[in-house]
């Protein structure tokens, strides 16, 4: 009897697997779940199109962008991984731009990254391809004139243990490898396989057969973005002349989604929030929205007038992250537009952008500043629960401005109903 059950599970598993249509049983990664408030804030049909990668990639030129894109890395990590990343990118034929992308996104330049759902630096989950990737041979199937055909691609370089992906190399040499598998497939998943809808093929490198959300994939294109940007083929997009300004975005990559609108509730409805909360990730520079005078430097100290506050770099340094208020540490900085600002459009006379949650301050009070420069990086000071990210804020002599109107195409994304 015992026996029987247990055939019968075994049934019904196999037959739930197939039940898609698809000849394999269907990949997933374990511990992955969409964000649906998230996921509706941006849509696919929102992003212009990706801009391409360059065919020839210089090496020196790369390790600059990928230290860049990293944040930090010990003096030769960046040409060692260079290498391992545009030779594993030519042997599977994949843009190593995305597979630099993926390094930094999925393990945040972490080799020995270990994740719920996946190991190493791009976090590979072994389990999901182990029916897959033996022997040295990754084998999967595409659809050739309506039947299912089997492809291989030889991946006995290293051994597809958890040892191995552990390691820089032979992880991005199996991502590599994987994503060449995802983009021969993703055509043919979208018949399969009810799909999120999404842009990329990466997609299925985050989620497996069917994708629940596009918003990983957002981000790691974002890193992509950024990479190509600091590579030196994608240039800082125009500048927007606005109410006698030229803005620019306030973080590299553009465009970047917003991800809190000004209005919305904090502190359990106690306050509202008073600019609006741009995505990014830990350590990454803020640059200044228009060029200006930095009118404050410093700290939110509950209690105190911030603007009397002013300090040095080793100063704002000094003060106890948990003494600091919601600001955290921030900067502001002053802007005067030009006479005749836009048509039909009065001058403001001044308007004021400030950029809160720093983890560092790179300016000083008074200080010129350019359009587009450094001026800090994204950190968590001020808060409790959020993940690190840039809070924006503009001013104008009538009051807040909202940054998502003011940056609009620098910044996108739907506010949802409250």
């Amino acid at each position: 009897m015992k026996r029987a059950i247990a055939v019968l599970l075994v049934l019904v598993v196999a037959s739930m697997a197939f039940a898609d249509g698809a000849p394999w049983r269907r990949r997933r990664r374990a511990g992955t779940r969409p964000n649906r408030r998230a996921a509706a804030i941006v849509t696919p049909d929102d992003w212009p199109s990706e801009p391409g990668s360059p065919r020839d990639v210089d090496p020196e030129r790369f390790a600059r962008a990928l230290n860049d894109l990293c944040g930090w890395m010990p003096p030769s990590r960046p040409e060692t991984w260079t290498s391992y990343i545009l030779a594993s990118a030519a042997e599977f034929e994949i843009d190593p731009f995305l597979l630099g992308a993926l390094a930094h996104r999925m393990g945040r330049c972490n080799a020995d990254s270990d994740h719920v759902e996946g190991l190493g630096l791009t976090s590979i989950p072994r389990n999901m391809y182990g029916d897959f990737l033996r022997h040295g041979v990754l084998t999967y199937q595409v659809r050739v004139n309506g039947a299912f055909e089997e492809r291989t691609l030889s991946v006995d370089r290293f051994p597809f243990s958890e040892h191995q992906l552990r390691r820089a190399e032979p992880n991005l040499y199996f991502a590599a490898a994987i994503l060449r598998a995802w983009r021969d497939q993703h055509e043919d998943l979208a018949e399969l396989f009810e799909q999120a809808p999404h842009r990329h093929y990466v997609s299925h490198f985050v989620w497996g057969d069917r994708v629940q959300s596009d918003r990983a994939e957002d981000r790691i294109l974002t890193d992509r973005r950024r990479l190509l940007q600091y590579y030196g083929v994608l240039p800082v997009p125009p500048p927007i002349h606005r109410l006698g300004v030229d803005w620019a975005p306030p973080l590299d990559g553009a465009p970047r989604v917003i991800s809190s609108w000004i209005g919305a509730e904090r502190a359990d409805g106690s306050r509202t929030h008073r600019g609006v909360d741009v995505e990014s990730v830990l350590g990454e520079p803020v640059r200044a929205i228009a060029s200006g005078r930095v009118n404050f430097a410093g700290v939110d100290l509950p209690g105190h007038r911030n603007s009397q506050d002013n300090l040095t770099a080793e100063e704002i340094e000094a003060v106890p992250r948990h003494t600091l208020g919601a600001g955290g540490r921030y900067v502001c900085i002053l802007h005067h537009p030009e006479e005749g600002a836009s048509e039909g459009t009065p001058n403001p006379g001044w308007l004021r952008s400030c950029y809160m949650h720093l983890e560092d301050v790179q300016v000083r009070h008074g200080q010129e500043v350019t359009r587009g420069e450094a001026i800090g990086t994204v950190g968590r000071t001020g808060m409790l629960r959020s993940a690190p990210h840039l809070h924006l804020e503009l001013h104008g002599p009538e009051g807040l401005m909202d940054a998502s109107v003011e940056l609009a195409g620098f910044l996108i994304g739907h506010r949802p109903p409250d």
